[in-house]
């Protein structure tokens, strides 16, 4: 091996690299780049090994790259369990190639989609559904409802704790005003979280799926967004995803405004 790793100091100028490395690595005792491995359970039991690597540009094009990833790989796997894959993160074309002679593979694309919001009309809820104004009593409805719609999904969800979605909300949407909730009594069956800039959890369960719901739900939402001053949104969403979500938020007017392919190979 011609890198030797060693843990960060200060002075080390690789702060281009986007990440606080673990690992910083010399070659002939010159910071060439540096690297990061982290890993989470996913909702399908699968445990992902994220490798986080940065090359230094004027020391790229000498193998520096495939060195530092194979280490990580490596080192990765010494924590390894069950089902464990390694996921490189693709932000330009030198990284893809590189993933790529390694044996990585697109395993999902995460799909940015954008809408801009026009005048609110009326909208019609199925019958048997309304919509109620949400306040902190409804988080663990719609943290239960997100677990049990994103249980077993194949493409990188990760399920927090309550304590972390609650902190999510309070940092990010906490005004519930921008919320839509649909019941069906007493039982939370659609949901749309919504902030002024980006909706971060879009449900509906399993048996009012396909019944306008989650259309309808959208719109509401839309229009509580509109009142509020709100003339753009957007959220992430999965283009290989099997509800057909893209083809729902393409019928509400969502257009696709960035991907992001996530790579992956098993352990």
């Amino acid at each position: 091996m011609t890198l030797q790793l060693r843990a960060p100091r200060s002075g080390d100028s690789v702060e281009p690299a986007g990440f606080a490395p673990q690992f910083v690595a010399e070659a002939d005792g010159d910071v060439v780049g540096c690297a990061k491995n982290v890993w989470w359970d996913e909702a399908d039991g699968t445990r992902l090994h994220l490798l986080l690597g940065w090359i230094a540009p004027r020391h790229r094009g000498r193998g520096h790259g495939r060195e530092l990833l194979a280490w990580q790989e490596d080192r990765a796997r010494l924590e390894a369990i069950g089902t464990s894959c390694f996921g490189v993160n693709v932000d330009h074309e030198s990284v893809r190639r590189l993933a790529v002679a390694a044996g990585y593979g697109i395993a999902f694309t995460r799909i940015r989609m954008t809408v801009e919001l026009d005048e609110p009309g009326t909208v019609e809820l199925p019958a048997g559904v309304e919509v109620r104004p949400a306040g902190p009593a409804d988080h663990r409805a719609v943290f239960n409802g997100n677990a049990a719609a994103f249980k077993g999904s194949s493409s990188g969800y990760r399920q927090d704790t309550f304590e972390e979605f609650a902190q999510d909300v309070a940092d990010d949407f906490p005004d519930h005003r921008l919320w839509t909730l649909g019941w069906e009594g007493d039982r939370l069956v659609g949901w749309v979280v919504s902030g002024a800039a980006d909706t971060p959890w879009v449900g509906v369960v399993a048996d009012w799926r396909r019944r306008g719901l989650a259309s309808a739900l959208l719109r509401m939402n839309h229009a509580a967004l509109w009142r509020h001053g709100v003339r753009r949104t957007g959220l992430w969403t999965v283009a290989e995803n099997r509800t057909g979500s893209v083809a729902l938020y393409e019928r509400a007017g969502y257009r696709v405004t960035e991907r992001q392919p996530r790579y992956r190979k098993g352990v």
